[in-house]
């Protein structure tokens, strides 16, 4: 009798707690979803167009798990539209969530007097968002597979593409400190037919770390003037392309001038250099070119494998030109905020 009191005392027990438990899941998954659609309604006060075609909360015991349907994001200058969005933790620990993106992703950029840029993940992605126990952003990570940039254009396959942003708990206290870090890498582009011979259609590889210095701006011009004018800017860290034999590593700092338009002081460590002017014979007379062959002949040192030139040479950005040392390689379009 008395090990029957004990075991009805302790399915009881279990009962009191399963039913306590289940009645925090559904608060917690009613939170999430309040959450959710109290930020949809924060980004069409600011602007945005936010859609989907349902939203569902799920994932009972274990798990909370968010799924939109055909999720859309519109701003003045970057539109996505997705097949399906799902973002999980365990209900304990809110601080990683899962993402998935399965099915076909498009994100199409803007630019005022520039055709737009379009990029689509055919396979769809995955990646995971960190947040602080406040629910603090402070780390996005999502890799894709089997992407087509321009796809109604001049289609460029991509193989994969990885996205890692972070930022820090607390708002940057100076100009001087991080607001943002992110880190692009792009692996296996196919560039459309009429590629430089003489560098070949396929990079290989193109890897670009950057830091916002400063409270990180909108991209509005406001804001990126206040930014601009607190000293406000972007750090270089890293920018390396492998196309064929041209091996570029570049780093070094960019900022806003008084009509926002970039500027920049780099430092690029270029290999296989002859095989960009190569490609740039149609571009320059041949007076010109020779010239630049001569100049950058000069600037280059022997230290790479085998003896290879490597060339070492400021790159700058200013009045809307592109300087590779003196030579100006290419005219840039104004940027239109």
């Amino acid at each position: 009798m008395r090990v029957r009191k004990i075991l009805g005392s302790a399915v009881l027990a279990l009962a009191l707690l399963a039913g306590a438990y289940s009645v925090w899941w559904w608060q917690a998954a009613a939170a999430v979803e309040r959450g959710v659609l109290a930020w949809m309604d924060e980004q069409r006060a600011a602007g945005a167009v936010v859609a989907h075609g349902g939203l569902s909360v799920g994932g009972y015991p274990f798990a909370i798990r968010a799924a939109l349907e055909a999720p859309h994001l519109a701003t003045r200058d970057v539109e996505w539209r997705g097949a399906r969005l799902v973002a999980e933790a365990p209900p304990w620990n809110h601080t990683r969530i899962a993402l998935s993106l399965p099915g076909e992703q498009r994100v199409t950029v803007v630019q005022a007097s520039q055709p737009p840029f379009t990029l689509v993940a055919r396979d769809g992605g995955h990646g995971h968002v960190g947040l602080t126990l406040t629910g603090q952003p402070v780390e996005a990570q999502l890799a894709f597979t089997n992407l087509v940039a321009q796809p109604d254009a001049l289609p460029v396959p991509i193989a994969a593409l990885d996205l890692t942003a972070t930022q820090p708990a607390a708002p940057p206290a100076s100009h001087s400190d991080t607001g943002l870090s992110v880190t692009l890498e792009a692996r296996g582009a196919t560039l459309p037919d009429g590629a430089p011979d003489s560098l070949g259609r396929e990079v290989q590889r193109l890897l670009l770390t950057a830091r916002i210095l400063g409270q990180p701006p909108k991209p509005e011009p406001v804001s990126l003037s206040a930014w601009s004018r607190d000293g406000g800017t972007l750090q270089l860290d890293g920018l390396n392309v492998d196309w064929g034999p041209l091996k570029l590593a570049m780093n070094g700092t960019l900022a806003l001038d008084a009509a926002l338009q970039p500027q920049a002081a780099l430092t690029a460590e270029v290999r296989g250099y002859q095989a960009v002017l190569d490609a740039l014979q149609g571009m320059f007379r041949p007076k010109e070119l020779a010239m630049a062959r001569t100049m950058l002949g000069l600037l280059a040192r022997p230290t790479g494998p085998n003896g290879e030139p490597v060339l070492t040479a400021p790159v700058t950005v200013q009045n809307r030109g592109l300087f590779l040392g003196p030579l100006k390689v290419a005219a840039l379009p104004a940027v239109v905020w």
